[in-house]
């Protein structure tokens, strides 16, 4: 999926369907930003991003408990729902930045308007609204590709450095760093950039590979 689609979908099976297969452009570190009014489908849409990333367990509104985790075979899946939440200290509290940085898990996060300053903007956004009927509207903006050029390839912020420039670390849309030598070797765009790698490193998601043979002296 790329750039904008517009959708209409009679069932919240048919919403479920279109959450999977969004979710398999999606990778750990990946952000959907769902809004729309009450009973609009947001936890449907979220249950079919779990069901295609091969995440086990109910998903239900993470209303009164904030956040849910859900892990498969697929990857990793962070249910947050900001309905209650009054600005983004509360989305800190959640360990937000942890999460950002770790880029373990994809996160899906429900009336992400009340949280929208902390939002990465590389991110995508699910909009879901009622339509005649028992039928729902679901607008899907893909910004991942909007920022691809400005985005640092370490930590995955924004960055308004050139694509030529030290910051230009960035990946194919889609790729990973568990083993790549970029968050090692390149240039961090800040300092919570060399923190985000410090961190992946201390984790173990970053692997050393074998030394040449004719470097191994």
């Amino acid at each position: 999926m790329t750039g904008v689609q517009d959708l209409t979908v009679s069932t919240a099976e048919e919403t479920e369907r279109v959450a999977a297969e969004l979710a398999r452009t999606l990778r750990p570190g990946d952000v959907v930003a769902l809004d729309g009014e009450l009973g609009s489908g947001k936890t449907s849409f979220v249950r079919g991003l779990a069901g295609g990333l091969g995440c086990e367990g109910v998903v239900n509104s993470p209303t009164f408990v904030r956040m849910q985790q859900y892990s498969g075979d697929g990857g990793e899946l962070v249910h947050i729902d900001a309905y209650r939440f009054e600005g983004d200290a509360d989305l800190a509290q959640l360990g937000w930045d942890e999460l950002l940085d770790g880029r373990r898990a994809v996160i899906a996060i429900e009336w992400a308007v009340r949280v929208a300053h902390a939002l990465p903007e590389r991110r995508v956004d699910v909009t879901l609204a009622y339509a005649d009927g028992d039928a729902r509207t679901i607008r899907i903006r893909d910004r991942r590709q909007e920022c691809s050029s400005k985005v640092c390839g370490v930590c995955g912020a924004a960055s308004a450095a050139d694509a030529n420039g030290a910051n230009a670390a960035t990946g194919a849309i889609g790729s990973t760093r568990a083993t790549g030598s970029t968050g090692a070797t390149g240039a961090f765009c800040s300092d919570r950039c060399r923190g985000a790698d410090l961190r992946r490193w201390l984790d173990g998601v970053y692997a050393i590979g074998s030394i040449p043979e004719d470097q191994d002296e």
